[in-house]
């Protein structure tokens, strides 16, 4: 491709060390991951108590932190990040619950972990793309 030249090893580094100082690396890259391995121990641990661990693996840990980001990368342009940012939110959660709704129909038959999974998937991109379509 012309005028397309890959970033040194260097390069990439110097632009990690740069956004780690300056704390963004921090924020969106690590504490994001730190959060889902938190949540993910924290199921794992109260898996006994099915409605406790499901409190927590669907609380909304990764959306304020994914709204801060947003809102840090546009400065000057808050209202319009939230207003689009936080609709595309229900989007994806409204695709989710779909996800959880085929998921729930597909046990109460009597399926399996795996179909389960796929059913609730399908759900999840049909509820998405209709929702592309409306939106």
């Amino acid at each position: 491709m012309p005028g397309f030249r890959p970033a040194s090893h260097q390069e990439e580094m110097a632009s990690v060390a740069g956004a780690a100082a300056s704390g963004s690396f921090l924020v969106s890259h690590l504490l994001p991951t730190l959060i889902s391995v938190v949540v993910i121990v924290a199921v794992n641990m109260l898996s006994q108590y099915s409605t406790i661990a499901a409190a927590i693996a669907t609380a909304p840990t990764g959306t304020p932190l994914s709204i801060w980001v947003m809102v840090q990368q546009r400065p000057g342009q808050q209202k319009q990040v939230l207003v689009e940012y936080t609709g595309a939110v229900i989007k994806g959660v409204t695709a989710t619950l779909a996800f959880a709704v085929g998921a729930h129909v597909a046990a109460r038959a009597g399926w399996t972990m795996w179909p389960v999974i796929f059913v609730g998937y399908v759900a999840w991109l049909v509820a998405w793309l209709l929702l592309d379509r409306l939106v």
